[in-house]
């Protein structure tokens, strides 16, 4: 006869040879208090789950991304690893439905965190029932291709003066890069800029938008979109 975990194992892609670990990464903290002879809540599961979560991402990204700046590779990995994200990666695989709650959280449906929280914990269990390749196989599986995690997170658009400076300042210095506005035109309220980004005087990307602020923007991604 099929359980509720059953149905969960097969959505996690993983059959535990000791389901209490499972049990107890969906047990919070508030539920053992109120049932205290129901076995331990998923703490030190989700302890050991986001040192392995760090480890398997920060490798993912080191190969996806081998020309890369550490201040970037350490952006992008705060993106696929905070509670927010792994709440959203919870909830794909149903996690939260299964989830042991105490009263007050019911109430609510779990706190934005509990999911997250739930999430390591999982990768926690499956590493202690299966060993890190399991757990790593299981990462892999939920996060799918890191480029499409990234691109729906739109994290590749933000703050690309800052990316381009964190890629060049190891080698060329703090105000190695220069901004300069070659064009505006335009009515008042249809305004446009051209600006220009160089490295010394090498020009590295040129770029239009509505604003200055906005043109240097776009000078800066295309920089980080050439070879440089």
């Amino acid at each position: 006869m099929n359980t509720p975990l059953d149905a969960l194992q097969f959505r996690l892609g993983h059959t535990f040879r000791e389901p209490a670990l499972l049990l107890q990464a969906l047990t919070h903290p508030g539920y053992t208090n109120e049932h205290p002879d129901e076995g331990d809540h998923y703490q030190r599961l989700e302890f050991l789950g986001d040192a392995i979560i760090q480890f398997v991402v920060t490798s993912a990204l080191f190969q996806l991304r081998p020309t890369e700046r550490e201040g970037e590779l350490s952006r992008l990995r705060v993106a696929l690893t905070n509670g927010v994200f792994l709440g959203g990666l919870a909830r794909e695989l149903d996690i939260p439905a299964h989830l042991r709650l105490c009263a007050a959280e019911q109430k609510t449906g779990g706190s934005p965190t509990v999911a997250g929280d739930a999430y390591e914990a999982v990768v926690g269990s499956i590493f202690l029932d299966a060993g890190l390749p399991a757990a790593q196989d299981f990462i892999h599986r939920s996060y799918g291709a890191l480029e499409t995690r990234l691109a729906s997170l739109k994290i590749e658009e933000a703050n690309p003066k800052g990316r381009l400076q964190e890629r060049v300042q190891p080698v060329h210095g703090t105000g190695a890069l220069r901004y300069e506005t070659v064009h505006s035109g335009g009515a008042d309220h249809a305004k446009e800029y051209t600006s220009n980004v160089f490295l010394a005087d090498r020009l590295l990307g040129t770029g239009t938008g509505t604003s200055k602020k906005l043109a240097e923007e776009a000078a800066a991604r295309a920089a980080l979109a050439s070879e440089m």
